[in-house]
């Protein structure tokens, strides 16, 4: 059935075209006229190209050999000698090869058949000297001709039955596919199923369908494979040198993604009915080579002059960009169908659809409405953007794809954008994450999402730290902490400090919440996210045939199933054969709340925002593709570079209305007395005056803070980056040259109790996909999978692996013999006893000149105590391994979630911090002097300051034992109760009169003095001035400012301590901030 007349904006993508026609779709172009309304594919596909259509196995024709069609084992062998080998073993070859014997064998045939006919047969061979006395008559030339082919014949016989041979006992290896997914690659944050054939052990290949040909593809990889892993940073803390893979200290490495072909899926399930990416450069003497690149490096964001493009990159070959851009619109095309499909109203592109109902096409058509508007107050409902920004947009993706730069998406927000409830890896960025990561993996760009949203909290804490905690690469940012900051300064402070501190003036994305005015004064890039159609539970019964991901999503009203029972089921564990936990692990993940949303409506919410990425990069692949057919490739620098683009929109942006001026001064400088009533209640109107407004005090942070680009270095996670962003990297060493003094045993240098990756959940993907039936249920991130192919042998893939995961220190691990508040690194490291606390134990003795001889010189003290918190990689991604310690009961729940902080009782001494790059003369941090003395353990039994210059590091045998055993118990204790504060902070998410005055508003339970030193010069604050000064800028966001002088910039060292107190007073400092 045709499908019925589509109303205008009620789904998919919508522009106008240089025709004035109308182009909507979800993928899908309309056209046609008063007649009606034809459906036809975003990207057509000509009679002679069909992909996706399985086709039926060749007969004996012979055919040329495809460049998809060669191995790559003869490393030093010559381009001819790998084309024969590639071609002998190929399925193409086989056939030819067949195909030439026959003909040849036919052809041999019939000129002996000739010359027989012609009298012309040879003499027997007791007759060749006839008459004894003269010679036979020498050969003809047809003759020799003959001899010729029949050696050849046997020859190739010969040849053939080796290569069959070779083939039937090779094969397997020759398309070797990786089993498992290898970290930052292309991971889902699931695993692939064990597949029949190539993706399993055992079994029937199987094969590429609708890749032309009936057999498995070899695909020539090795000259595409990066040899080495890289790490997100090459930060190092001084200490950790030696920490133990997949510790926060290594962190996790991976293979860079450097061209467009190490990631295939030739393979996969979903090929035949959905296509899949078989891009091949078209110019074989490059099959198998990376093309020359110019040094992206040289360039300011990587713009570089078309003139630097060499001879032979892809960037200027018309005929690779021409063949690239069909294969990238089929690839996002079949990408934005696949989420479609998981909710009913995709359409395969093998043709398959059949015939559907009117409404199925209505339903089709609002899954996803998406506009992209000419003005941003045009009305329509569903998701949108504008003709502005989706212009920026193309540029942004053009560029990235041109100079293979990165693409990151982020996420700030409170506990339900954080995925309590559902799980971390269910969040629904991390959901988009899943979808977009493949298709930007093949089109080599290497995708991240990142999710840095905290439960309890919000996002000013990290926006004050400019973009440092949230990835200053950032093209993509979106807020969502409406429920916990209603203030409309603050979405706005988030997306400035966005643009300003960023590198990228990223796109912006909120549910109405300030990006108007980025938009219309300062030429931002933004859009919005709906949520539209999805199909309806009824019964029991009904819902077996509703598909898998929009099960208990929607109940009709009268339904007879309750939704909400079904609202949470991702679970804690899948069962896998190399590892048992050793610790119970719960049924569902925690954090279930009546404004936490379960996993199945993060994942919709995540495939709504990747639809909104993929329809533009749609958009911007036609782009390309249209300026390039005009102008040439590579395209005009105009059309691409983007340091002016990025520029202009940092500048215009300090002058757009909406921040913090003298009208709203930011924070609250308070006492707690000012906000108590005799009986110690909280008084709510304690905080405004007769007029409504809020009390004003003199030690506000200042509005220009607005305009400054903000640094800064945090304890709190996820984080971007957390050992390089960590308050840690900021901190001066001890006179043992120890950053801290526990920094062997700190949570920054434990293991994780096993390897990742973690097995496919039945919460993640369609029953019919784990299983491995030959045609399972859409899944979105399958579809536009892909995988890093490998050739390696098994010695060498060995050595990548546990190069990759650290195999070396980690055997037994698996088994559970880790614990997190166990001395395990160090016996992992052959260290034993007090040998695995530090370094220099060792030879345990004191620098020979006493550093604190001088009570009143700075240096670093032996006290200090960093509260790590979450052990393992936490790093906002999907990519993480992050709390996965042995005593977790629930080591798949990926809950991220961090309040570390580095803290100092009245005998620690000095805590010292090199901050750089003052420019505009703040500095500030938020800090927490309501902890308790028994919270800290590192100066427990001192009598003196430092305890008299030698710390705990003097302390041997049973001693020692005791000080680690109250240091893993002291762990343990402050990680439960740092867990409890964050579920009392989410409950008070609801609760707006205590998220106003609660959280953090002690200074303190015992009398001290404060005192703190810029550059040498010491401020003194007893206890009461220090209150004075402590201000409130939000729920559980309480500051000091140290700094605030336009005229002081450069380097800044800022140190402090407590005195006139011992152990029992605690003073904690969780970020530094500064401009």
């Amino acid at each position: 059935m045709d499908p019925p007349d589509a109303p205008s904006g009620s789904g998919g993508l919508e522009y106008e075209a240089e025709d004035g026609s109308s182009v909507h779709s979800n993928g899908l172009e309309l056209e046609g006229d008063s007649g009606g309304v034809e459906l036809q594919p975003l990207v057509g596909l000509e009679p002679d190209d069909a992909p996706f259509e399985p086709q039926p196995r060749r007969s004996r024709q012979p055919a040329a050999p495809t460049a998809g069609s060669k191995v790559a084992y003869a490393k030093n062998a010559d381009d001819g000698a790998a084309e024969r080998v590639a071609s002998a073993l190929s399925n193409e070859g086989i056939l030819n090869g067949l195909e030439r014997l026959r003909a040849m064998a036919a052809q041999a045939s019939a000129s002996v058949g000739d010359r027989v006919a012609s009298g012309g047969a040879p003499a027997a061979a007791g007759d060749r000297f006839a008459s004894g006395s003269a010679p036979a008559a020498a050969p003809t030339l047809e003759e020799e001709g003959d001899s010729k082919r029949k050696k050849m014949l046997l020859l190739v016989m010969l040849t053939l039955f080796v290569a069959l041979l070779g083939a039937a006992l090779d094969k397997y290896k020759a398309v070797e596919v990786e089993h498992e997914i290898e970290e930052g690659e292309t991971e889902q944050a699931f695993h692939e199923p064990k597949w029949k054939g190539l993706f399993g052990k055992g079994g029937s290949d199987k094969t590429e369908k609708g890749a032309g040909g009936g057999g498995a593809r070899v695909i020539n990889v090795e000259g595409y494979q990066p040899k080495t892993m890289v790490n997100v940073s090459d930060y190092i803390l001084p200490g950790t040198e030696d920490a133990p893979p997949l510790s926060a200290a290594k962190g996790r490495p991976y293979f860079p993604i450097l061209n467009h072909f190490q990631h295939r899926d030739p393979t996969s399930a979903y090929a035949s009915k959905w296509g899949a990416f078989l891009f091949e450069d078209p110019d074989k003497k490059w099959d198998g080579k990376m093309r020359p690149q110019p040094d992206f490096t040289k360039a300011p964001n990587r713009d570089v002059a078309n003139d630097d493009f060499p001879e032979g990159a892809w960037q200027k070959d018309r005929a690779y960009m021409e063949a690239f851009l069909k294969q990238a619109k089929l690839l996002v095309n079949r990408s934005i169908e696949g989420v479609y499909d998981e909710y009913g109203v995709g359409i395969p592109q093998d043709g398959s659809l059949g015939e559907r109902p009117d409404a199925w096409w209505l339903n089709r058509n609002n899954f996803h409405a998406f506009k992209i508007k000419k003005n941003i107050n045009e009305g329509g409902g569903g998701s949108w953007t504008t003709q502005q920004s989706v212009d920026g947009m193309a540029r942004r993706f053009i560029h990235h794809i041109m100079t293979g730069d990165t693409m990151k998406l982020t996420l700030g927000g409170h506990s339900a954008a954080a995925g309590h409830g559902a799980g971390f890896n269910q969040s629904f960025i991390i959901e988009a994450g899943h979808v977009l990561e493949p298709v930007f993996a093949h089109l080599g760009v290497e995708f991240r999402a990142y999710n840095f949203a905290q439960g309890g909290m919000g996002t000013f804490q990290q926006a004050l730290a400019g973009m440092d905690l949230r990835n200053k690469e950032t093209d993509w940012i979106m807020w969502d902490s409406r429920m916990t900051e209603r203030v409309p300064a603050i979405a706005h402070f988030f997306f400035r400090q966005a643009i300003i501190a960023g590198n990228r003036s990223p796109v912006l994305m909120a549910e109405g919440m300030g990006v108007n005015e980025f938009h219309n004064h300062a030429g931002a890039a933004v859009c919005g996210q709906g949520m539209g159609w999805v199909p309806v539970t009824v019964s029991a019964e009904q819902v077996k045939d509703v598909p898998w991901a929009a099960q208990y999503l929607q109940c009709a009203r009268g339904s007879t199933v309750d939704c909400n029972a079904h609202q949470y089921t991702a679970g804690c564990w899948v069962e896998r054969e190399d590892f048992k936990p050793p610790t119970g692990q719960n049924p569902l993940v925690g954090g279930q709340a009546g404004w936490h949303p379960g996993n199945r409506i993060h994942k919709r919410r995540g495939r709504m925002i990747a639809l909104i990425v993929l329809k533009c990069l749609a958009y911007a692949l036609d782009k390309w593709e249209e300026i390039g057919t005009e102008a040439g490739y590579p395209i005009p620098e105009s059309q691409w570079h983007v340091t002016d683009y990025y520029a202009n929109i940092r500048a215009k942006t300090k002058t757009t209305p909406g921040c913090w001026g003298n009208t709203w001064r930011i924070g609250q400088a308070r006492k707690l007395e000012e906000l108590v009533d005799e009986d110690g209640v909280l008084e709510e109107h304690s905080m405004v005056d007769e007029n409504g407004r809020k009390l004003q005090a003199t030690d506000f942070w200042p509005p220009r803070i607005c305009n400054l680009p903000l640094q800064g270095r945090s304890l709190w996670g996820p984080r971007d980056n957390p050992m390089e962003t960590s308050l840690l990297s900021i901190m001066r060493k001890n006179p043992m040259g120890d950053i801290e003094p526990e920094i062997k045993t700190n949570g920054y240098m434990q293991p994780p109790c096993y390897q990742p990756p973690d097995r496919p959940a039945p919460w993640t993907v369609p029953p019919s996909f784990l299983r491995g039936d030959e045609d399972p249920e859409a899944s979105a991130p399958w579809i536009g999978w892909s995988r890093r192919l490998s050739v390696e042998g098994e010695e060498e893939k060995e050595e990548k692996q546990r190069q990759l995961r650290g195999l070396e220190t980690m055997e037994g691990h698996a088994s559970g013999n880790f614990n997190f508040f166990t001395p395990s690194y160090g016996e992992s490291s052959g260290l034993k006893g007090s040998q695995a606390l530090t370094r220099h134990l060792a030879d345990g003795e004191a620098p020979a000149e006493d550093p604190y001889s001088d009570p009143n010189k700075i240096v670093p003290g032996l006290g200090l105590w960093v509260k790590w918190g979450r052990t393992g990689v936490c790093d906002g991604s999907s990519h993480h391994w992050c709390d996965k310690g042995c005593g977790s009961g629930c080591l798949m729940g990926g809950t991220q979630d961090n309040r570390g902080m580095v803290c100092f009782t009245g005998l620690s001494g000095w805590a010292v911090f090199d901050i750089k790059d003052v420019k505009h003369g703040f500095i500030g941090a938020r800090m927490e002097p309501w902890h308790r003395g028994n919270e800290m353990s590192t100066t427990r039994g001192w009598s003196s300051v430092n305890n008299g210059g030698k710390g705990n590091y003097g302390k041997r045998g049973r001693e020692r034992e005791l000080h680690e055993e109250a240091q893993r118990q002291t762990m343990q204790e402050g990680f439960e109760e740092m867990e409890r504060e964050i579920e009392q902070d989410i409950l008070a998410e609801g609760d707006h009169s205590r998220r106003r005055l609660g959280g953090g508003q002690s200074c303190g339970w015992s009398s001290y003095t404060f005192e703190w030193a810029l550059n040498g010069e010491v401020v003194t604050w007893p206890k009461g001035e220090y209150c004075n000064h402590f201000t409130r800028l939000s729920y559980n966001l309480d500051v000091i400012k140290f700094l605030d002088d336009e005229s002081k910039t450069g380097d800044f060292e800022l140190a402090m301590r407590l005195t006139n107190c011992k152990s029992e007073c605690v003073m904690c400092l969780s970020h530094l901030y500064w401009a």
